[in-house]
C-alpha cells in the first residue's frame, strides 16, 4: 500500500495524455498563445502503460485519462485496451469536454471503458462562447446522448461562475434528471493564469447548494459513485444525484488519494505543485528500478495540503495538468 509523508493512502493516478483543447475555457486557458509540446514530447501509449503497470505493483488501483482534451490525441481508444489488459486495475475511466464524444462513444465502449465525466458549464449557446471562447454547445449534447446510448455511466462537472452560469443552477438540476446522470458542481479554482476577477466569478458549494434547495431537500448520502472527493446528496422526491467538489471552501487535502501525470511525463504530488518529478526519461530508458524509486518519492513529497494563492506563479495550466 502506498503512503504518503502524513499516513493518506495513494491509489489513485489521473493521467493527462495532451495537452491539446478544442476548447478554451476561462477558468483553464489563458488569452493568448500557449506554448504546447511537440509530440515527440509526449508520452507513447506503450509508456503510460508500463508506468500504469508500475504503479499497480506499488498500490495505485484506480487510473482516470484526462487531457487537455484526451479524444484530440490520435487513436486514444487503443490506451484503454492496454490499460484494461492490466491486473490488478479495478477502475478506468475517462474526462472530456464531450465536443468529439459523438464520434469516439461506441469504440470506447468496446475497449471495456464504462465510466466518463463530462465538463458541460452551460446549457446556453451564448453562454457557451464565453466561457469555452469559441465552439458548438450542440456537439457536446449530441456526445451526451452518444455516450447514455452506449450504456456509460455518466456525470455531468460543471465549474459554476458568479455571474455567468450560476443562474442555471436548476436548469442543470432539471437536464441531469431528464437524462437520468449524476450532477457535480465543483467551485472554480485560480488555474488559469491572467484570469481577471477569479475572486468576483467564486461561488462556494455551500452557495449552490442553498439555491438547489429552492427545489427540494438535499438528503446525504452515502454514494460510491466515484475515486475523488465529492460529497454527494439525493433530491427529495426524484432520483436525482447531486455532487459537491469544494476544494476552495472546504479543503479536503487531508483525505487526497491522488497523483497526477502531465502529457509529458512530469508527475504531481498535488494539483497546486510547481515542481514535479520528471518520469519521462526512465520510462523511454526502460528503467524500471528508477520509476518505481520517483514514484514512491513523488507520494512521499505529498504536500500536507495545496495553496493556489501563492503557487500560481510558477503552476502548470489545467490544461497541461489534466485537473
Amino acid at each position: 500500500m502506498l503512503q504518503d509523508a502524513y499516513n493518506r493512502k495513494i491509489d489513485y493516478l489521473r493521467i493527462s495524455v495532451t495537452d491539446r483543447c478544442n476548447l478554451r475555457c476561462i477558468y483553464c486557458m489563458p488569452e493568448g498563445e500557449i506554448l504546447q509540446k511537440a509530440p515527440c514530447e509526449i508520452l507513447t501509449f506503450e509508456e503510460l502503460a508500463l508506468l500504469v503497470k508500475l504503479a499497480v505493483s506499488l498500490g495505485i488501483n484506480k487510473v482516470k485519462i484526462t487531457g487537455g482534451e484526451p479524444l484530440m490525441r490520435r487513436n486514444l481508444p487503443r490506451l484503454f485496451s492496454l490499460l484494461f489488459s492490466i491486473s490488478g486495475l479495478q477502475d478506468i475511466s475517462l474526462t472530456t469536454n464531450g465536443v468529439l464524444l459523438e464520434r469516439y462513444a461506441k469504440e470506447l465502449r468496446e475497449t471495456g471503458l464504462k465510466k466518463i465525466n463530462i465538463s458541460i458549464d452551460t446549457l446556453k449557446q451564448n453562454k457557451f462562447e464565453r466561457i469555452a471562447r469559441f465552439g458548438c454547445l450542440e456537439q457536446v449534447l449530441k456526445g451526451i446522448e452518444a455516450a447514455r446510448s452506449q450504456g456509460f455511466l455518466l456525470k455531468l462537472n460543471v465549474v459554476v461562475l458568479r455571474g455567468i452560469n450560476d443562474d442555471e443552477i436548476l436548469d442543470f438540476a432539471r437536464f441531469a434528471q431528464e437524462k437520468n446522470v449524476t450532477l457535480r458542481f465543483i467551485e472554480l479554482m485560480p488555474m488559469a493564469q491572467g484570469l481577471k476577477n477569479s475572486d468576483d466569478l467564486f461561488v462556494s458549494c455551500a452557495e449552490i447548494k442553498e439555491r438547489l434547495e429552492l427545489s427540494g431537500y438535499l438528503k446525504p448520502i452515502n454514494a460510491n459513485l466515484g475515486n475523488g472527493p465529492a460529497q454527494y446528496y439525493q433530491l427529495k422526491g426524484t432520483v436525482l444525484i447531486v455532487g459537491f467538489i469544494s476544494p476552495i471552501s472546504c479543503k479536503f487535502c487531508s483525505s487526497c488519494n491522488r497523483i497526477r501525470l502531465t502529457s509529458s511525463g512530469m508527475l504531481m504530488p498535488c494539483l497546486a505543485s510547481s515542481d514535479g518529478f520528471d518520469l519521462k526519461g526512465p520510462l523511454r530508458r526502460n528503467k524500471e528500478g528508477d520509476i518505481l524509486a520517483l514514484l514512491n518519492n513523488a507520494i512521499f513529497s505529498k504536500p500536507l495540503e495545496h495553496d493556489f494563492v501563492l503557487s500560481i506563479p510558477g503552476q502548470h495550466l489545467m490544461s497541461q495538468i489534466g485537473g
